[in-house]
């Protein structure tokens, strides 16, 4: 009588082992497939070192000042001599220069003050003064000969002290950079000092 129960049929390891590799076959097969690209890199660096920094000092009778002096007990029309320049220290960048006087009285109200400047300034529409040319490391530039004070003055400003302001500002002339951040210079100081020359065609 046969019997009912079938016998289970034994896998040898040999076949196991074949059915393992066959798998890893595939997997390595189908993984070189996807992976097989032909591929390189390459990566370099480099430097770029920047030139000297902008810098200027004031002076006043020929010394370097932080601040200037003035004799007391002026009067409105009395006049300064003394002459006010920009120095240009060594291992700075060459530069275009613009400065702006103004007069404060105690209440914090600011009006132009009444200067002589050299002939190398042009006075723009803005309060300020543009140089004519470019400073240059150890450069003096004579700027201001002389200082009125304003005949606009009444006794209502007897005893009040005046203060007397001079900004120097310096912006490299490299790559037209006044052109960009002096937007308010004059346009013929602008085209002669701070635009790229037209180029042939």
């Amino acid at each position: 009588m046969e019997s009912s129960v079938k016998r289970k049929r034994k896998i040898s390891p040999a076949v196991i082992a074949i059915i393992v590799l066959s798998v890893l076959l595939v997997a390595s097969i189908a993984i070189g497939a996807t992976l097989a690209y032909f591929t390189a890199n390459a990566d370099v660096t480099g430097t770029i070192t920047l030139g000297d920094p902008v810098n200027l000092n004031i002076t006043q009778g020929g010394a370097t000042v932080t601040s200037l002096t003035f004799g007391d007990d002026a009067m409105p029309g009395t006049t300064y001599d003394q002459p006010i320049s920009v120095s240009i220290p060594a291992d700075t960048s060459n530069a275009l220069l613009r400065a702006k006087l103004t007069l404060t009285d105690d209440a914090g109200t600011t009006a132009t003050i009444d200067a002589d400047t050299t002939a190398s300034w042009v006075a723009g529409t803005d309060d300020y003064y543009y140089y004519n040319g470019v400073a240059k490391a150890s450069d003096v530039i004579d700027f201001v000969s002389s200082i009125t004070v304003p005949t606009t003055l009444t006794n209502t400003n007897a005893n009040d002290v005046f203060t007397v302001n001079i900004v120097v500002e310096a912006i490299q002339e490299a790559n037209y950079a006044a052109a960009s951040v002096w937007t308010t210079a004059p346009a013929d100081w602008i085209a002669t000092y701070a635009t790229a020359p037209a180029t042939g065609t």
